[in-house]
C-alpha cells in the first residue's frame, strides 16, 4: 500500500502490444476507482521459456517492493520463462502477497485464463461439422509446447468424433511464426496431398499461410480455407480476412480486476476464472466478413505507430548520439529534454557517473545501487537528486495519487543494468506504448556510450601521467615538464615575470643506498620530492631529471629563501619522526631571472646546478661530510 492506495503490482512483457497495452489500462481504469493503483514492471521481450535468452531488462522485477504490494499479478504467457514466474512467486509467499496468474498455472495461485481448448474446439468444429471439410491438415506451434499439444489434442478429438481418420500426417508445426508456417506449408503442398482447409493454432501462421497460398495460385478459401486463432487485429486487414478465435489479454483485465476486488474484500481469491473465447468467422474459411469495428480507425492507427516510429527513431538516435558525446553527466541529461521524452522519470546507478569504473567489463555485484541518482524527470528542472533505491521514485505519493498506471522498465547497455524508468502516461495513447521501447533503447545507448567515453577519457589521462610524470617522485618527467612548461611560457607571452629555479640534489644518496638498501634510496628520493613539492607554490612546475636531481621553475613573483627554508623544514620535521637509522637532506641551487632573458630550461638547470654545488661544497667545509658518502 502506498498512502490510501492499495498496491498492484503487474509483471508483463511488450506493454506495446495492442492487447497488453489495452489490458493495462482497462485494469488500471477499475483498480483507480476503487482506490486502488496499478504498478507495472515491463520488459520490452519474450524470453521464449529458455533461461539462455535471459537478459538484463528482466532486472526490472528485482525493483517490486513486496512491503508496499497488496496483489501481484503474473502475465506468465507473455512472460514466457518459469523461472522468471517461480522467483517471483517464492518472494511473493516471503511477505504473504497473494499471486494471480494469468494464463499459467500454479500451485496456490489464482489462475485466470481463456478456456483456450474449448475456444480452439469451436474453430475444429466450425470447419469440420458447419462447412463439411474433412480433409484437413493442422499447423500447430512448437513441437512439446503446452499450448501446442492441447491444439493438436482438440484437432484428434474432433476428427475422432466425425469419423475423419487421422495420423501424423495431417499435422505440422509451423512454430507459431510467419516463416517456419509458410515452409511448413509449403511441405504439405509439395507433397501432393493438398487439404481442404489449414487449420493454423495462431493467427500469425494462418495470415501468413494465406498469403503463401496466394502466391502459389490457389484462391482462399475457393481452393483452400485458412483459418486462425487468438483475434489479433491484423487479421482484419487480410485479404481475404481470417476467421479466427477472440482471445486477446485484454479480456482478461475485468477478471483478473474482481479477483482484486474479491480479495480485498474478503481476504480470499477464487481458485481459477476461465473466459471462453469468442468465434468470429469470416471470410478465409468461406463464411461472410465481420469486423469488431471500425476498420479505417484501426488501419488509421497501424499507419500512425509505423510513421510515427520511424520518426520518432530518428529523434531519439540524435539524442543518443548527443548524450555520447558529453564532458560530464549534467550535460548528459540534459539532452533527454525533449518533447518526444515526456511522462517520464529516468534514475540510474549512482556507480555510473564514476568515470573510472570499466562498468561493462566488470559489472555491478547487484543490478541496482543501494544508492540511486535520480538523473530526470520531463517537466521538472534539472536536478540531479540522490535516492534510496528502495524509495524508487521521488515522488511516489504523488505519482500513485494520480491515477494513472506506473510503468517501470529497466535501462541498459550490453546487457548490463545501468538504472531504471518509470513512464506515467496521463492518456492513454497506444502511440507512447510504442515509444518506450524506443526511449530505453535510446537512453540506454546514449548512457553507456557516454560512460564508455568517460572511461576512455580516464585511461588516456592515466597513461598521458605515466608518459608524463615520474613514478617514484610523481614530478613531471623530461617529457612532461617540456610540454607543460612551454604551455605556461604561452600564458604570460607578452608580460616580464620573475622566473626562479630551484635545483635539489639528494644529499649522500650513495652512502644511503649502500648501507640501507636501494629501498632506502628511494625513500630518500620520494622524501626530497615531497619536500620540493609542499614548499613550492602551487604554480610551480617540478621535474625530477636525474636519478638524484630535481627542479622546480616557479613564473611570478616568489621567494627562493623562503622555498629553500620550506624544504629544509620538511626535512628536519621528517628525520626527527622517522626513526629509519639515516638523515634525509639535499642542497639546494637558486637561480633567479624573468622571462624576457632566458627561458632556455637547460640554461635554468646550468645556472642552477652552479649554485647547487656552491651549497653543496659549503656543507662540506662546514659539516665535514666525507665526500666517498655523498
Amino acid at each position: 500500500m502506498v498512502g490510501s492506495r492499495k498496491v498492484v503490482s503487474l509483471c508483463i512483457s511488450r506493454v506495446s502490444d495492442m492487447e497488453n497495452f489495452r489490458f493495462i489500462n482497462r485494469l488500471s481504469s477499475s483498480l483507480t476507482q476503487n482506490g486502488c493503483c496499478l504498478m507495472v514492471y515491463a520488459i520490452n521481450c519474450d524470453l521464449y521459456w529458455s533461461d539462455e535468452n535471459m537478459r538484463a531488462e528482466t532486472h526490472v522485477f528485482d525493483l517490486i517492493d513486496f512491503d508496499r504490494t497488496d496483489i501481484l499479478v503474473i502475465m506468465h504467457e507473455k512472460i514466457k520463462n518459469d523461472t522468471i514466474t517461480d522467483t517471483l512467486i517464492a518472494r511473493a509467499r516471503e511477505k504473504n502477497v497473494p499471486v494471480v496468474i494469468v494464463d499459467g498455472t500454479r500451485e496456490g495461485c489464482v489462475r485466470i485464463a481463456f478456456d483456450y481448448r474449448s475456444g480452439f474446439e469451436r474453430i475444429v468444429r466450425h470447419v469440420v461439422e458447419e462447412h463439411g471439410m474433412r480433409d484437413v491438415h493442422l499447423i500447430a506451434g512448437i513441437q512439446d509446447n503446452p499450448f501446442s499439444d492441447e491444439r493438436i489434442d482438440v484437432f484428434r478429438q474432433v476428427l475422432r468424433e466425425n469419423g475423419i481418420p487421422c495420423d501424423d500426417s495431417m499435422i505440422s508445426y509451423g512454430g507459431f511464426w510467419a516463416v517456419p508456417a509458410r515452409r511448413a506449408a509449403e511441405k504439405v503442398i509439395d507433397s501432393g496431398k493438398i487439404p481442404r482447409c489449414f487449420i493454423c493454432a495462431n493467427d500469425i501462421m494462418a495470415i501468413n499461410i494465406a498469403a503463401f497460398l496466394r502466391d502459389r495460385g490457389f484462391r482462399v478459401p475457393e481452393d483452400i480455407a485458412v483459418t486462425g486463432f487468438d483475434g489479433i487485429d491484423e487479421v482484419f486487414f487480410t485479404t481475404p480476412k481470417i476467421t479466427t478465435s477472440l482471445c486477446g489479454a485484454s479480456e482478461l483485465a475485468e477478471p483478473v480486476f474482481e479477483a482484486c476486488m474479491e480479495y480485498f474484500r474478503t481476504g480470499k481469491c477464487a481458485g481459477e476464472l476461465l473466459r471462453m473465447p469468442i468465434l468470429l468467422t469470416n471470410e478465409s474459411c468461406g463464411c461472410p466478413k465481420s469486423s469488431p469495428g471500425s476498420d479505417l480507425s484501426l488501419l488509421a492507427n497501424f499507419n500512425d505507430r509505423f510513421y510515427r516510429a520511424q520518426d520518432d527513431g530518428r529523434i531519439l538516435t540524435e539524442i543518443s548520439e548527443r548524450m555520447q558525446a558529453c564532458g560530464d553527466m549534467v550535460s548528459a541529461a540534459c539532452c533527454l529534454y525533449d518533447d518526444i521524452i515526456h511522462d517520464v522519470t529516468i534514475v540510474i546507478n549512482s556507480s555510473c557517473c564514476d568515470p573510472t569504473r570499466n562498468y561493462f567489463e566488470i559489472p555491478p555485484l547487484q543490478p541496482f545501487d543501494d544508492q540511486m541518482i535520480r538523473l530526470f524527470t520531463a517537466g521538472q528542472e534539472l536536478n540531479l537528486l540522490p535516492m534510496e533505491r528502495t524509495d524508487i521514485l521521488p515522488d511516489l505519493s504523488k505519482a500513485v495519487n494520480a491515477g494513472y498506471p506506473l510503468i517501470f522498465t529497466a535501462i541498459t547497455f550490453m546487457n548490463v543494468p545501468l538504472g531504471y524508468a518509470c513512464f506515467r502516461y496521463r492518456d492513454s495513447e497506444l502511440i507512447d506504448y510504442c515509444k518506450i521501447i524506443q526511449i530505453i533503447t535510446s537512453i540506454g545507448s546514449g548512457l553507456g556510450g557516454y560512460m564508455n567515453m568517460q572511461y576512455q577519457h580516464y585511461l588516456s589521462s592515466r597513461i598521458e601521467e605515466m608518459y608524463k610524470f615520474d613514478s617514484l617522485t610523481g614530478l613531471y618527467n623530461r617529457l612532461g615538464f617540456s610540454k607543460d612548461y612551454a604551455l605556461a611560457l604561452k600564458e604570460h607571452e607578452g608580460g616580464v615575470l620573475p622566473l626562479t629555479a630551484v635545483l635539489a640534489d639528494i644529499d649522500r644518496l650513495k652512502y644511503i643506498n649502500d648501507s640501507f638498501g636501494h629501498s632506502a634510496g628511494d625513500n630518500a628520493i620520494h622524501t626530497v620530492a615531497e619536500a620540493l613539492k609542499s614548499a613550492c607554490p602551487d604554480s610551480a612546475l617540478c621535474l625530477r631529471f636525474g636519478g638524484d636531481e630535481m627542479l622546480a621553475v616557479i613564473i611570478g613573483e616568489c621567494s627562493g629563501e623562503e622555498i629553500a627554508a620550506g624544504v629544509t623544514r620538511h626535512l628536519e620535521d621528517y628525520n626527527i619522526n622517522s626513526g629509519l637509522g639515516y638523515d634525509v637532506s639535499c642542497s639546494l641551487g637558486l637561480y633567479v631571472t624573468d622571462t624576457a632573458s632566458d627561458t632556455d630550461i637547460e640554461h635554468l638547470i646550468r645556472q642552477a646546478d652552479v649554485a647547487m654545488y656552491s651549497e653543496k661544497r659549503r656543507k662540506h667545509k662546514l659539516l665535514g661530510f666525507d665526500r666517498r658518502k655523498t
